[in-house]
């Protein structure tokens, strides 16, 4: 249809200044948008660079903490033979060494730290990677209580006799143990309370300091957690 009458000579310049309008708004709409996913992408970079993030350790620090765990779990092993009036404290931690000939986890326990009163010998390169099947029957009763309590000279209890032969070669006449377990509840080793023959100590007089057994396990727990290798 053709216009005709007074907006005729009006709707050329007015459509052309339409089209202007439009064209100027798309284009405006375009570097808007443009502008604003580049300054998203410029925030979101900024954002990731400087929000604190956990540091991401290296190997020597790994180390010196490994290394200040230890510390602490000595220091730890010191004050428990103190407050417990014990000739030995010490740690066990269960690990997979070798494999057995059918390619299964060959399961082996490690004496990785102790406490010890004077004049009684260390343990720490007599017990390394001893295999579980030797101690079968103590090493089910570790896991399957939160602590135990022995007497050497009792021998009505259902262990392996190389336990009570151990127990003899390093004359213990008490022994308390507690199992350790990590942050998941996961058991990875166990704590031991010695008192050697010719301690005052009796079994009973042991048995008060199972609060402080298990008490001390669960630091241990905690600890070992942290620093992920045992430090030798």
């Amino acid at each position: 249809m053709r216009l005709t009458g007074p907006f005729h000579r009006f709707a050329g310049p007015l459509f052309a200044v339409a089209r202007s309008v439009f064209c100027i708004l798309f284009i405006s709409g375009l570097v808007l948008y443009f502008a604003y996913k580049f300054m998203n992408i410029l925030f979101e970079n900024f954002k990731n660079k400087h929000e604190e993030k956990p540091d991401e350790k290296t190997h020597d620090e790994l180390v010196v903490e490994r290394n200040q765990v230890g510390k602490t779990i000595r220091a730890l092993l010191e004050r428990t033979l103190h407050k417990t009036h014990s000739d030995r404290v010490y740690v066990f931690e269960f690990h997979n060494g070798n494999q057995s000939f059918g390619g299964l986890p060959f399961l082996k326990m490690t004496n990785t730290y102790e406490a010890l009163a004077p004049n009684i010998k260390t343990e720490l390169h007599r017990r390394e990677s001893m295999p579980f099947q030797l101690f079968q029957s103590f090493v089910d009763a570790v896991y399957a209580k939160e602590y135990l309590v022995m007497d050497a000279e009792d021998r009505t209890e259902e262990y392996a006799p190389l336990v009570y032969d151990i127990l003899d070669e390093r004359k213990i006449k008490i022994t308390l143990r507690a199992k350790i377990t990590d942050l998941s509840r996961k058991v990875i080793g166990y704590l031991g309370i010695d008192y050697c023959k010719g301690s005052f100590v009796t079994k009973e007089m042991a048995e008060k300091y199972i609060e402080t057994l298990l008490n001390v396990a669960t630091e241990l727990g905690a600890l070992l957690s942290v620093s992920g290798k045992s430090d030798k």
